[in-house]
């Protein structure tokens, strides 16, 4: 397993290794990307997590690849067709680089609002990251050499927090804030 396969104390260099991404992407997606934003467990202070970087990028056209994909290979990323989740265009890092996560979403989209709700609840909710942190140590012990049952065994407790993050939502009267970038 590689040295970003294990969760770590939370490190506020997460927050400028995303800054400088998101510019690149910003940069060379213009007006493309409606929102660039830093998303997953890294985009919680306070939240350990892998030390993998996910950003979410919202755009009009879901679709149309063209309209993104030679961008985001032409700063060092892979487009990975296989991915099963066909909600998303999925992107990784070319192997020798740091792990990171580009996920592309229809704006709008379930899938984009459920990654911001999650993110802007887990960050109001210390109670909340800290049942998510028990749990991620716990899954990541049983299932060090299989990643795909520690994805898959996350899936309670996501749901759990996404339930309450919904109810919170409704009473807030939540709404994704502006882009990060």
């Amino acid at each position: 397993m590689d040295e970003q396969w294990r969760i770590a104390k939370y490190d506020s260099d997460w927050k400028y290794l995303f800054e400088e991404l998101g510019m690149k992407l910003r940069e060379s997606l213009q007006d493309t990307a409606i929102r660039i934003d830093h998303i997953g467990s890294t985009s919680v202070v306070g939240l350990e997590a892998k030390p993998i970087i996910d950003i979410q990028i919202s755009v009009i056209d879901f679709d149309d690849l063209s309209q993104y994909q030679s961008k985001i290979e032409r700063l060092g990323f892979v487009y990975r067709s296989e991915n099963i989740d066909k909600t998303k265009g999925y992107f990784r890092e070319i192997p020798g680089t740091r792990r990171t996560h580009i996920h592309v979403r229809q704006v709008g989209s379930l899938g984009e609002q459920i990654s911001l709700l999650f993110r802007d609840y887990l960050r109001t909710h210390p109670e909340d990251c800290e049942r998510y942190i028990v749990e991620k140590h716990r899954l990541m012990n049983f299932f060090r050499h299989d990643r795909v049952k520690y994805v898959d065994g996350k899936d309670p407790i996501i749901w759990d927090i996404l339930k309450k993050a919904t109810k919170w939502s409704q009473i807030k009267g939540w709404k994704p804030e502006k882009t990060d970038m």
